[in-house]
């Protein structure tokens, strides 16, 4: 999506730490003023000052464009945040240099081209820094974890490794098995890295809990409710998605979320995968592949969907299916304000008579519920069914709880009654 401008001056930006450079240009283009100053509100105000009454401002995306949008909104300054990726392929330009990226901005403001990027709220930005601070820890973790077994590994030690490295309470059992004091150095190195990750990651989804409970609570409760969403993948698509009104498609929101590949064809061949694939939420796509993989474990359902889907694409194939699935049912689930269905999610008509679905917390919302009676036609009133068979499945609503991840689950169970 582009902006459109309707001011009589444009202001062009290329962002750096200490400076920034800033073109300013009349709608028809003519330059009024070039130069690069130090990234200070007061010095750019002053600089400004004679086009300020109508002007649109144009920044990139870069990682430190925080300060300087707020900034301009204190100010009522109209200002507009650029997708970094789109504005480097229109530019096209020979050279490249801070003056010239500056002018191409404005550019490309005064003549309605320039790519909008997601102007993410100040209220919930930090929140959404802390989490995804969190993944940098816990890939930390994993480094020291990978380190911890290798070292086991060049000794011909495996067998004990593996189970226990990731048990917080037995781990520190496995320095026994040390040849020297220099390698019990080396895993309790590794051993008390971990424990200080451990409280750090702790630390953090806690603080990030307790503000997302403040932020949306309700959406937050609604994710919990997919098959596999645990509070972290909660936590990462709330505040990566921030509002699905967003998007005005699912098919937007899956893109967004990286869950569907790019096409890179020409002349009906194909060539391979296209640098397009990376366009969109990292987060996002790492969030949905979780949900999919617990799901995998936790659900019989998704389970034989998988393997009946699997054995005309593949796994992998499978599994990018499950994932995209995924998104535009959240799509749907935060647009409606309902909770997770997996009937509907995968299908289940009322006249299957295999094992049946449940929904994983007693919540509102819209929820479709097998027949009372398996195997009932349509067009036969309760009645004539009575009198025709002599036992009748009555159903009972049980709680009960998953052993994998603990959680209360509403189950449709079918017992006989003579």
């Amino acid at each position: 999506m582009n902006l459109t401008v309707t001011t009589k001056y444009v202001c062009g930006i290329d962002l750096h730490a200490r400076e920034m450079s800033v073109c300013v240009k009349s709608i028809d283009g003519k330059v009024l003023m070039k130069r690069n100053i130090s990234c200070d509100i007061k010095v750019f105000m002053n600089y400004i000052e004679p086009f300020k009454k109508s002007l649109t401002v144009g920044v990139e995306s870069t990682y430190n464009w925080y300060w300087l949008l707020d900034e301009l909104k204190k100010h009522k300054i109209t200002c507009a945040l650029g997708h970094a990726l789109y504005i480097k392929r229109m530019k096209g330009g020979k050279h490249k240099n801070d003056p010239v990226d500056a002018s191409d901005i404005a550019d490309m403001l005064r003549t309605n081209h320039f790519p909008l990027a997601y102007d993410y709220p100040s209220e919930m930005r930090s929140c959404r820094d802390l989490f995804r601070r969190r993944h940098f820890f816990v890939r930390k973790r994993a480094a020291s974890y990978t380190h911890f077994q290798n070292t086991f590994t060049q000794y011909g030690l495996l067998d004990p490794v593996y189970a226990l490295v990731k048990i917080q309470g037995k781990r520190r059992d496995l320095l026994k098995w040390s040849v020297d004091d220099d390698m019990r150095k080396i895993l309790e190195t590794d051993l008390d890295y971990i424990d200080s990750l451990d409280e750090i990651i702790k630390d953090l989804e806690n603080q990030a809990i307790k503000q997302a409970r403040y932020h949306n609570r309700k959406h937050l409760d609604l994710l919990q409710t997919i098959i596999g969403c645990g509070p972290v993948t909660a936590l990462s698509i709330l505040y990566e998605t921030h509002t699905i009104s967003r998007f005005a498609t699912p098919q937007r929101y899956s893109s967004y979320c990286r869950v569907i590949g790019a096409d890179n064809e020409s002349s009906g061949k194909y060539l391979g995968h296209s640098s397009s694939d990376k366009i969109g939420n990292p987060y996002l796509k790492w969030a949905f592949s979780e949900i999919a993989i617990h799901m995998l474990k936790d659900s019989p359902e998704a389970k034989e969907w998988f393997n009946n889907v699997s054995a005309s694409c593949g796994a992998s194939g499978a599994r990018a299916r499950l994932r995209h699935k995924l998104a535009v049912a959240v799509y749907h689930m935060l647009k409606k304000n309902v909770v997770f269905d997996e009937f509907k999610f995968f299908n289940i008509t009322n006249d299957r008579t295999g094992s049946s679905a449940h929904n994983w917390m007693e919540t509102s919302g819209e929820k479709s519920k097998p027949s009372g009676v398996i195997g009932k036609k349509s067009g036969h009133s309760s009645k004539s069914t009575k009198t025709k068979t002599k036992k009748s499945i009555t159903v009972k609503n049980k709680v009960s709880v998953n052993k994998t991840s603990g959680r209360k689950t509403l189950r449709t169970t079918g017992k006989v009654k003579a």
